[in-house]
């Protein structure tokens, strides 16, 4: 199961400053009262029915969850996602000029002339990229893809226009984007959220023992997730909340990198900033500003501490795959380890 990419840490690759989108009015900001871990703001709020997360759905040949966004292997990379695009521009209903890399990790980004042209590796799920697209469709608050993906040899090509980069919007924006895009998406058919698949994919590189106490973490977050009563009620998450995921041009700003969006709480997209808050990483005005943008304060929740936990585990499965590709060791493992024997 997983929502977001689930790393906390390092960040995975996104489409850069880019795309046109619809325009969309930031709503104001609420009053100074913020919701603590009572009831959200009326248009915020999604029906609270309907489960917390999915029963993990497994493969027959592993008994583990199936993951419709898998890590790449350590042979793939930027040259392989010029070869999907080669490939991918014959099924495309639009031409599409030489692109040049932006960035590459856990996927690709390139740009080709007035397109941002995303790239995931083989074994992505075409069909979970279309079902977010179709669920999102017609969105005034997030980047959406202008054509259906296309599955190639070397991976799964999306195509979104390319917005030059207008004014940054900060966390107060973005808290009003969030608010926005709740409200606008509550009902959307997204895949209930699935959290920590990777540590199940990452599992089989490490030692037996390190292996088995990462997965018996993961099995109690999941017990501890299920349990969770939501203050804000269940709706469409994004996943990966900052700034860095809002672009900004001619017709406002808008949400991007929607590929782990779901059903779950709500106060998951929240949690994020609340982490960087405590860690010292948002100064206290800016995290504010997100709080009043948007309307809730989850720091007064007793929930927190689960999402926090699930975001931290996911933070290990991302090291783990990031150091491996980088060929650097995992002498940090035993501390961490050490650390998920007891996940909460």
């Amino acid at each position: 199961m997983s929502l977001t990419a689930e790393p906390v840490a390092p960040r995975p690759s996104r489409v850069p400053a880019d795309v046109v989108a619809p325009a969309m009015p930031v709503p104001p900001p609420p009053a100074d009262d913020l919701v603590l871990a009572g009831d959200a703001p009326a248009a915020v709020v999604a029906p609270a029915s309907g489960p917390v997360a999915a029963t993990p759905r497994t493969s027959p040949e592993h008994d583990a969850p199936t993951e419709p966004l898998p890590l790449p292997g350590p042979a793939w990379g930027a040259p392989e996602a010029q070869l999907a695009l080669a490939e991918a521009r014959l099924a495309l209903p639009f031409p599409v000029p030489a692109a040049t890399v932006v960035s590459a990790l856990t996927t690709v980004v390139l740009r080709a002339g007035d397109l941002a042209v995303k790239v995931y590796p083989p074994g992505t799920d075409p069909a979970h990229l279309a079902r977010l697209a179709t669920a999102l469709a017609g969105s005034a608050s997030a980047l959406l893809p202008v054509a259906p993906p296309v599955m190639t040899s070397y991976g799964v090509v999306v195509a979104s226009p390319w917005l030059t980069a207008g004014a940054p919007v900060g966390w107060g924006g973005t808290g009003a984007l969030l608010r926005a895009f709740h409200a606008e998406h509550a009902d959307a058919d997204v895949p209930v959220w699935e959290p920590l698949r990777r540590v199940v994919a990452v599992a089989p590189d490490l030692p037996d023992a390190a292996a088995a106490v990462l997965l018996d973490a993961r099995a109690a977050l999941l017990d501890a997730v299920a349990g969770l009563r939501s203050p804000l009620g269940l709706g469409v998450v994004h996943g990966d909340v900052s700034p860095a995921n809002v672009l900004t041009g001619p017709a406002g700003p808008v949400l991007i990198d929607l590929d782990f969006a779901a059903r779950a709480p709500l106060e998951y997209d929240l949690s994020s900033a609340a982490r960087r808050a405590d860690a010292g990483e948002l100064p206290a005005d800016e995290y504010l500003a997100f709080c009043r943008a948007y309307g809730a304060d989850v720091r007064g929740w007793d929930g927190r501490a689960v999402l926090d936990a699930v975001a931290q585990l996911g933070g290990v499965a991302f090291r783990v795959w990031d150091d491996r590709r980088a060929g650097r060791p995992l002498d940090w493992l035993d501390d961490a380890v050490a650390r998920w024997r007891t996940p909460l």
